[in-house]
């Protein structure tokens, strides 16, 4: 009886042995579990990541206090250091990249090598860099542009256009070797990049102060070159567009376009204009001037 006993106690040890080795089997593989979805709680979002594979990127710096650089072939976006600066990089160069390929299929290359996108890095920076006030969000130098912060327009939901907008104007300027009309070149590269309905709510803001939305080309002209004031210049860009769009009813786009390019190779404004649009540069402007429609001062 002894003996059966001895082994009925070692059975039972050989059984509880085993059930502890699988106890602990088990622990470790909960415990490689739990590792594993720390680490997936904390992977870099898809969403994030994907992007970058299309950018086709040469250069892609970052440094915590002096900021970054996102470079490929055609475009360098500059942007300041920050604790959501890798996602406003990411978005900001896709918006860069899809406003490059829409503008050099309206009307060229905005320049022969690559595009300069610089962000600053909170609006009074943005001021001294370009002597421009929080409402004009970006200036043009050469091939460089400089952009209010790239956070406060995309907050604003406006980044979109306005980096089409202003690689349309560069685009224009290249085209035309500098010698495009100012109201002409705000008004296509608001065309292009699709601010109509935007510059007519803004510019509705000050038909309710009283002022004259139908200002004559002097008028436009000046508020255009000089940007200092707000009101002015909204109402400018606003008019600069409906004379485009007045423009576009008896002609093209494609027209509008190789009026740009004549004035490239060196055509004066009359010869462009006739060749363009079969009229000298002064009667198409009396044909699309705002200052004339009927009921002008009121609108």
């Amino acid at each position: 009886m002894k003996r059966a006993s001895n082994i009925v106690v070692i059975l039972l040890a050989v059984v509880l042995s085993v059930s502890l080795i699988g106890c602990g089997k088990s622990g470790k593989e909960k415990a490689k579990k739990g590792a594993k979805s720390t680490k997936e709680e904390f992977k870099m979002p898809d969403s994030l990541l994907t992007p970058i594979a299309s950018y086709n990127l040469v250069r892609d710096d970052y440094h915590p206090i002096k900021g970054g650089v996102m470079a490929n072939e055609e475009i360098e976006l500059q942007y300041p250091a920050s604790n959501i600066a890798r996602y406003i990089a990411v978005k900001t160069f896709g918006l860069a990249r899809d406003g490059l390929n829409l503008v050099k299929e309206k009307i060229g290359p905005p320049a022969d090598g690559r595009v300069v996108l610089i962000g600053a890095k909170d609006l009074d920076e943005y001021k001294l860099l370009t002597r421009k006030e929080w409402w004009y969000y970006g200036d043009i130098k050469g091939d460089t542009i400089y952009f209010e912060p790239f956070d406060i327009m995309i907050k604003r939901s406006i980044a979109k256009v306005s980096i089409a907008q202003k690689l349309a104007q560069m685009a224009l300027i290249h085209k035309s070797k500098g010698r495009i009309p100012i109201w002409m070149r705000e008004a296509i590269a608001s065309y292009v990049a699709g601010e109509g309905d935007i510059l007519k709510m803004q510019a509705n803001e000050f038909r309710y102060d009283n002022m004259n939305l139908n200002i004559s080309p002097d008028e436009i002209k000046s508020a255009l070159t000089k940007a200092v004031n707000r009101a002015d210049t909204r109402i400018a860009f606003y008019a600069a567009y409906r004379m485009l769009g007045k423009l576009l009813e008896f002609s093209t786009m494609d027209h509008v376009v190789e009026f740009v390019d004549y004035l490239g190779q060196g055509l004066d404004m009359d010869k462009a204009s006739k060749k363009a649009f079969g009229m000298d540069y002064n009667a198409l402007i009396d044909r699309i001037r705002v200052d004339r429609e009927a009921g002008a001062g009121k609108k």
